[in-house]
């Protein structure tokens, strides 16, 4: 198989097991098992500059179809995906002796700490807390990687893909996006930050991507929890003696109401925005084949990945963009743009 088709088919399978441990729920906020570092451990062995596409593709594709490319958690899956890879990678090279478990636990311990140490940036050192738990529950999870990556094989199979011709939709969605997202940033009312993130939710399940509100509710919690834990500006009340002040309240809201705005902005255009070429485009391609083979296979979680990576899948397969109005990208431009110049204006 060319180096090309098998980081191609090594990225999709990332991307596949990211897809199937989203239908998981989380124990902690940012804590995940892993399944998508499965194929990472099983390319251990491949050249630096093969492992490194591997390791941008995980972290791209991940974010892509999560819906999050386009919002702050991308930068902290890129930051956890890249210095957990390497992490792994040059262990593998220069200690012959550890084992395969002890590479994945070292990349799962140095995974957790990339990402509260960028959550701590956003949400404050209360984000600090969490770090123990997660990095107990990581133990048990990356033996479980290991065990799996290492039963992991790569099919001796090409994959081509169509292209559509959708590249121009998707040059005006990147476009909006843009300046949609650019239009958040300086929004520093929490009222305003409120109303933008309804706005975008709304434009998200307009564009026919489905809501999950629970998310939501428990970034809100954990920024809310993160925040008052560093008080600041006047004593509200106190619980236990613990003062709650007015500014740790509002600071809390105004990062999750926008971090809620981004992320549904965020999935919103990732119906709107697909590769439709190149070598990112043929990741897609093998993935929407894995995964429609999943949904066509019967039984437990378990049994129908199983089935799926045992089967054979379409070799051509094609991904594309939904045809999202036009009048629905623009309105929510030129909405979230209102709401920052009213902000700038009036508050």
């Amino acid at each position: 198989m060319r180096y090309r088709d098998r980081i191609a088919y090594l990225g999709a399978l990332s991307l596949f097991l990211s897809a199937i441990e989203l239908l998981i729920p989380r124990v902690v906020p940012f804590f995940r098992i892993g399944l998508a570092n499965i194929p990472v451990m099983a390319a251990l062995s491949l050249p630096i500059n093969e492992f490194s596409i591997l390791l941008l593709v995980k972290a791209i594709g991940t974010s892509y179809i999560s819906g999050t490319l386009f919002s702050p958690f991308f930068l902290m899956s890129l930051t956890q995906t890249v210095l957990a890879g390497f992490t792994m990678f040059f262990l593998k090279r220069f200690s012959k002796r550890i084992s395969v478990y002890s590479i994945s636990a070292a990349g799962a311990l140095v995974s957790d700490a990339a990402q509260i140490g960028i959550a701590s940036l956003y949400a404050g050192n209360g984000a600090l807390s969490i770090l123990p738990i997660m990095l107990i529950l990581s133990l048990p999870a990356s033996i479980l990687t290991a065990a799996v990556s290492k039963r992991i094989e790569i099919p001796e199979i090409s994959y081509t893909i169509e292209n559509s011709g959708e590249e121009k939709s998707s040059r005006i969605a990147i476009l909006a996006f843009i300046l949609s997202a650019l239009a958040l940033i300086p929004i520093g009312n929490p009222a305003i930050a409120a109303a933008a993130a309804v706005s975008c939710i709304i434009f998200q399940r307009a564009t026919g991507r489905k809501v999950r509100i629970l998310p939501h509710i428990l970034l809100f919690i954990f920024l809310m929890i993160s925040s008052i834990l560093t008080p600041s500006g006047k004593v509200l009340f106190r619980i236990l003696s613990f003062p709650i002040t007015d500014g740790a309240v509002q600071a809390a809201m105004l990062k999750s109401f926008k971090l809620s705005a981004s992320i549904a902005l965020s999935q919103g255009f990732s119906r709107a925005i697909a590769p439709q070429s190149g070598f990112l485009g043929q990741v897609l391609s093998i993935f929407s084949a894995l995964l429609a083979s999943f949904h066509e296979q019967k039984g437990s979680l378990a049994e129908k990945v199983q089935r799926t990576l045992a089967s054979d899948m379409h070799k051509n397969s094609h991904i594309s963009s939904n045809n999202i109005p036009a009048f629905t990208l623009i309105a929510i431009t030129v909405l979230l743009i209102l709401f920052s110049i009213s902000d700038y204006l009036f508050l």
